[in-house]
């Protein structure tokens, strides 16, 4: 089927090529084929650029170029809300020229946790024999074929690709992270959300944001969508008001439900016991009260588990037979990954932020009969008031810091590591500091003790280390498990053989 612009955007403008049929939408000049229409949103970093971008498609065979201020170029119209409208027009191109029956969008927002919930969700329904995708920052895809994924929330047009495709794979569900730049950008506008859940939020991205305040304001937007049925809001964060207000204030009406571990919800947690498999819970609703066992590690997965099981429930499916299924769920790669050795455990997770990392390490204090190990560094072209943060949070938390490095970026290594001690008092502390990540690494798999648990944090899924700009094989798991390997070859070789 044929489908024109002018089917799918009402422009008051008259113009041959808006009553012509398109060939779809295109956001990279260098990918433009015949008929399709060039999306020239303005470059940030070199806005002068985006007129001869646009020349370029139009060269290459472009219909015309849409954008969001005058180019000069021809043929072209100028739409000042592009970026909001563009993922709505990709859908209705997609539905017109391929037809088919759309996922349903389970969305997921919050500082830490949206990961683990929105992978957790996902495996939720694919346990209760139902196929669901997962996008987000540990790759995106219908479980468990994964393909990397370059951001959090892709670009509007990716986006909308993505889940049609998806759907024409036979995906009843999507299971989606919802980033505070994806919201803020709209990225996520064409999307039905159907139900919305909130994790909570810590200081982050404030170099994009500025604000907390504007920050919060960016995920509450997730709660405004009007196609939005139901909303699951953590009560216990501090910032929950501005997402119930904004699910409140939705002209859908969306039915709003409550988690809490510490007080009345609709879905309250009590009774928590930590194991080192684990924890144990009961789980109290209007449905009644059920005993959880779950496999995950930590306070907060007993949280990021209930909004999980809350969202799946939402969606369609018994609450009973979701929570009989808790004990066959991993979550996602680089989220509290455990690697065992003897009795010691090792543990990989994402924590970035002061507030991450000191959940982690408050979550763990619970399992350790030892002494618990922080290894950590800060991320460069970043927030920079984050860093001593960081430090402070390894040497209240853990028994043993090691300062050493993330992803250092384009920035001088150098300075990140002033800027981890900037004001930090050391004096009674143990700590090290090794700049190498591998050698950090080997330090702390060599002199942990039976009954140490060592948390390798920052970078979880990721598989590489950016240094000067450029991506180097990196993976933490791996790394771990090498240094165990080493260690035990050491041992190993001590003695003669037999």
């Amino acid at each position: 089927m044929s489908i024109t612009f002018k089917d799918i955007y009402a422009v008051q403008e008259t113009a041959e090529w808006m009553n012509q049929s398109f060939q779809g939408f295109e956001l990279d000049s260098r990918k433009v084929k015949l008929g399709q229409i060039f999306i020239a949103l303005t470059s940030l970093s070199q806005p002068e650029k985006t007129a001869d971008y646009a020349r370029k498609a139009l060269a290459q065979g472009a219909l015309a170029v849409i954008s969001e201020q005058d180019l000069a170029v021809e043929p072209s119209v100028v739409v000042p809300d592009l970026r909001h409208l563009m993922g709505t027009w990709q859908r209705q191109y997609l539905q017109a020229t391929q037809p088919v029956q759309p996922a349903r969008i389970l969305a997921v927002t919050g500082t830490n946790g949206k990961t683990t919930i929105s992978r957790l969700v996902a495996e939720l329904i694919m346990l209760q024999s139902k196929a669901c995708a997962v996008m987000g920052t540990t790759g995106n895809g219908i479980l468990p074929n994964l393909e990397a994924s370059s951001h959090t929330t892709l670009d509007a047009l990716q986006l909308q690709n993505a889940l049609h495709e998806y759907a024409q794979q036979g995906a009843e569900f999507t299971s989606i992270e919802a980033s505070s730049h994806g919201l803020e950008q709209g990225r996520l506008n064409g999307c039905e959300i159907e139900i919305a859940a909130y994790s909570n939020l810590s200081r982050d991205h404030l170099d994009y944001h500025g604000t907390l305040e504007a920050y919060a304001e960016a995920k509450s937007r997730l709660f405004q969508f009007e196609s939005l049925k139901v909303a699951v809001i953590n009560i216990d964060d501090a910032h929950a008001n501005v997402m119930l207000d904004a699910a409140k204030n939705n002209p859908a009406q969306p039915k709003i439900l409550s988690y809490s571990t510490t007080q009345a919800a609709d879905y309250q947690v009590t009774e928590i016991e930590y194991r080192i498999s684990g924890a144990e819970f009961k789980l109290v609703t209007k449905q009644g009260t059920f005993n959880v066992h779950s496999p995950l590690l930590g306070h907060f997965n007993i949280e990021n588990l209930v909004a999980s099981l809350i969202v799946a429930e939402q969606a369609g499916f018994d609450l009973a037979q979701l929570i009989a299924e808790v004990p066959k769920l991993k979550g996602a790669p680089g989220r509290m990954q455990v690697i065992r050795d003897d009795e010691r455990l090792f543990v990989v997770d994402y924590a970035h932020t002061p507030d991450a990392l000191t959940q982690v390490l408050v979550t763990l204090k619970r399992h350790v009969s030892q002494n618990l190990w922080a290894v950590f560094g800060c991320g460069g072209d970043r927030d920079r008031g984050k860093r001593p943060l960081m430090t402070q949070a390894a040497l209240d938390g853990a028994d043993i810091a090691i300062l050493t490095s993330d992803n250092p970026r384009t920035e001088n290594p150098e300075q990140i590591f002033a800027d981890m001690k900037n004001g930090i008092d050391f004096s009674g502390k143990t700590y090290h500091e090794i700049h190498d990540r591998r050698e950090a690494i080997k330090f702390a798999v060599e002199h942990a003790k039976s009954g140490d648990i060592v948390v390798i944090a920052g970078k979880g899924h990721e598989n590489y280390q950016e240094i000067d700009g450029v991506r180097h094989w990196f993976d933490d798991v791996v790394e771990v498990q090498a240094a165990i390997d080493a260690q035990h070859h050491t041992t190993d070789s001590a003695y003669p053989a037999q």
